[in-house]
């Protein structure tokens, strides 16, 4: 009995061993998986139309957002150049009123900018001192800010050797004037409506200023000039007659420039010097006045040396520089 039951078992055993999963297959029911073709249409549309509008939305939200930001920075300009206009504004309406005037005057009280000190340049004959005064400039009074370079250096031309002056500021509280000067070198009689003038004339032969009652006049003068109508003429006879000035400005003991009274120019610009001490005429005609001076000189020692007698100066009626190119005649009063 026993040995039957255990048959009966594994023959069971072996029939489920043949057939496998068999219960599995018998109990699954496979379904296919849906296709996209399958899908229902109508929803698939719907979901790309809300994809569409979500990325639409965005898009919108993104163009707000960066044109708020423009907006704001154009009103933040806006606002800039309105505070910037309001202040030029105030600014130009406090200068109008006078504040301008109230601000430098302040400035000008600073001690720190006033003039401490005046250093000149280029002066040889004229005083620091003279200077100083007619530029009109007090020293810790006087203002960097407020100075006037312009008018003091016309103030400083009022200086009878004053040719040029140039005025410049040294920040804090220096000023620099450079003076250029006008020597005399000689004095120039012209006839006028007003009457007769001298004026003083530098070397270049310019009149610089009218000779004032006091004033000095240990000059040669310089007459004749002025009534030469063809200006030709009268440029050629000025140069000729700065060769002259120049020459005795060199200071020979035998015709120093003091020794000399006039220098006479005819109409045709001919050329005629006068002695301070001798009365006779030296006629130096229009040209060649450098090597005609040389002549003189020697000329001139030579009669120096005869105090008396036959060929002294004292006896001299005229001395022509001209007479030939290379001869000077020496003209005697005769004796009677």
């Amino acid at each position: 009995m026993l040995l039957f039951r255990i048959k009966q078992i594994l023959s069971l055993f072996e029939k489920k061993k043949k057939r496998g999963g068999g219960y599995l297959k018998s109990g699954m029911q496979l379904h296919a998986l849906p296709e996209k073709n399958s899908l229902d249409s109508s929803q698939y549309t719907q979901r790309k139309k809300r994809l569409a509008r979500f990325r639409q939305l965005l898009t919108t939200k993104k163009r707000a957002s960066h044109n708020g930001y423009q907006e704001a920075g154009s009103r933040k300009f806006i606002f800039k150049v309105a505070g910037l206009a309001t202040l030029a504004f105030s600014l130009l309406l406090f200068l109008l009123i006078g504040g301008g005037r109230l601000i430098l005057h302040n400035l000008e009280s600073l001690p720190y900018c006033q003039v401490s000190e005046i250093v000149f340049s280029g002066t040889n004959t004229i005083s620091e001192e003279k200077l100083r005064e007619a530029s009109g400039i007090i020293l810790h009074q006087t203002s960097l800010i407020g100075l006037d370079c312009s008018q003091v250096e016309e103030k400083l031309l009022s200086v009878l050797s004053v040719a040029r002056a140039v005025v410049e500021r040294n920040w804090p509280s220096t000023v620099e004037i450079s003076i250029v000067e006008n020597i005399p070198l000689a004095l120039l009689h012209s006839n006028t409506s007003k009457g007769t003038e001298l004026q003083y004339i530098n070397r270049k032969g310019l009149p610089f200023m009218q000779v004032r009652p006091g004033s000095d006049i240990d000059f040669p003068v310089i007459t004749g000039l002025t009534d030469i109508d063809e200006p030709t003429v009268r440029e050629r006879a000025l140069a000729e007659v700065l060769v002259f000035l120049k020459k005795i400005n060199g200071n020979n003991p035998n015709l120093p420039a003091q020794s000399v009274s006039e220098i006479h120019l005819s109409r045709d610009g001919e050329m005629v010097v006068y002695l301070v001490e001798h009365p006779f005429p030296i006629f130096f005609g229009s040209s060649d006045t450098s090597r005609k001076y040389s002549r003189l000189v020697q000329v001139l020692k030579t009669l120096y040396k005869k105090q008396k007698g036959k060929g002294a100066i004292s006896q001299i009626e005229y001395i022509q520089m001209d007479y030939l190119n290379d001869k000077v005649l020496v003209s005697q009063i005769e004796s009677g």
